[in-house]
């Protein structure tokens, strides 16, 4: 053998002693059950700001958004309820702080990727502000390392369920055009700004907003606006409906791209709370706002859960289900109350528009007599699914089923 020959194995031994001492020749174990996967947190958070939820959940540790990632042809979340052949992934939940300034990192791994989720806070004008300072948005952000020795191919799916205040089906506007029914934007028909009202077209109420191509933001290859029930069942591939929508979210979707070793890429869009103005659309400047962050928990607080029943085209709490309310509370301080989330239902029987009305409604109901027992109405979040999980069979949306037309109330109670 050459000696030229003996140094070219010799200098690659030393690269591949160099790559092992960095972890790189193998993934790292994934996951594949709640129970066993990979940490205490699994990173999904929700969004408030000045008190007002701009995601479904806050001020709860609990959460119905999250994301999906898919490296080469695999495909892991950290929402535990995908199934199938998608992973769960966990970590542990860690406050980075650089300077002054402080934002919440996790790191998860996957098929030798390294993710690492960011929410850092942002001012009026997207700059990245101190741990003291107000902030308008969240600029959320998946940055990609690819730690193996070969190209991977890596892409990101983020869904985000929407509720502004006490409105779980918010409209839309995309690019200033108001978006009615299920829809799919691709390449360069996506918007650059989402406005989600909490009443329809009024930037003086609560109001929520997307941006997705300014400062930091990496434009999604597709963005799609839709139902909750169907969007956060989505593992990848989705086609909406074109029907109208009502439990609205969100889905930004970034197509798997290559990375080679080492490589890193990343993926970022802004959400918060928009700039409000007066009626005659004038912008209010003065306006401070402090957004905040709530992540989901495994070890949440204790659970006092209940279901109360209507009767049929009827939204009044009965009295035999005010004492079953009453029971439920009974001896528990409403200050230790953390949150509460109460679910509308309704049967199969009549329109879909009339039966989230309904939904909501009684789902409103719960919420006034709770306020009567001390809980504040800015710790329960109300939701309406309308017949979304009714019996649908040929009899059910004749004559309807008493069962399906209910409110479920799940209460976060924390013991001080």
């Amino acid at each position: 053998m050459k000696y030229t020959n003996v140094l070219k194995i010799s200098l690659l031994a030393v690269a591949l002693a160099s790559f092992a001492a960095c972890d790189l020749l193998k993934p790292k174990r994934t996951y594949s059950s709640t129970a066993d996967c990979g940490g205490p947190d699994d990173g999904r958070f929700t969004i408030g700001a000045n008190g007002i939820r701009l995601m479904y959940g806050f001020p709860i540790p609990a959460s119905t958004s999250h994301f999906v990632i898919k490296v080469n042809d695999k495909y892991a979340s950290n929402y535990g309820g995908l199934g199938g052949n998608v992973q769960h992934i966990c970590t542990t939940k860690k406050m980075k702080v650089v300077g002054k300034k402080k934002f919440s990192e996790m790191e998860f791994e996957f098929e030798g990727i390294k993710l690492l989720q960011r929410l850092i806070p942002v001012d009026n004008n997207l700059a990245e502000v101190d741990s003291t300072g107000a902030a308008r948005y969240y600029r959320i952000e998946y940055e990609f390392t690819n730690k193996t020795l070969v190209n991977n191919t890596v892409g990101l799916l983020l869904l985000i369920d929407n509720m502004i205040a006490d409105n779980d089906a918010p409209k839309l506007d995309a690019d200033g055009k108001r978006v009615t029914v299920e829809t799919k934007f691709e390449g360069a028909q996506i918007p650059k700004q989402v406005f989600l009202y909490r009443t329809e077209g009024d930037l003086s109420d609560h109001t929520a907003e997307i941006l997705t191509q300014q400062a930091e933001a990496t434009k999604p290859d597709e963005l799609a606006i839709g139902r909750w029930p169907y969007f956060h069942r989505v593992v990848w591939d989705y086609t909406p409906s074109g029907s109208g929508y009502t439990d609205a979210a969100v889905l930004m979707r970034w197509n798997p791209r290559e990375i080679t070793p080492l490589q890193k890429v990343k993926y970022a869009t802004y959400y918060g709370m928009a700039r409000k103005t007066d009626k005659s659309k004038k912008l209010l400047t003065n306006e401070s706002v402090n957004i905040s962050a709530v992540f989901s928990e495994k070890k949440s607080p204790a659970l006092l859960t209940d279901t109360v029943y209507f009767d049929n085209a009827d939204t009044e709490l009965s009295p035999k289900f005010k004492k079953a309310l009453d029971r439920l509370l009974q001896g528990k301080n409403p200050q230790n109350v953390v949150g509460a989330i109460v679910e509308g239902h309704t049967d199969a029987v009549g329109g879909d528009d009339a039966n989230v009305d309904y939904s909501r409604n009684r789902a409103k109901a719960v919420l006034t007599y709770l306020g009567k027992k001390g809980i504040a109405a800015n710790k329960v979040v109300p939701k309406g699914y309308g017949e979304t999980y009714a019996d649908q069979s040929a009899i059910a949306q004749k004559k309807g089923k008493a069962k399906d037309r209910k409110a479920v109330i799940i209460i976060y109670y924390q013991e001080r």
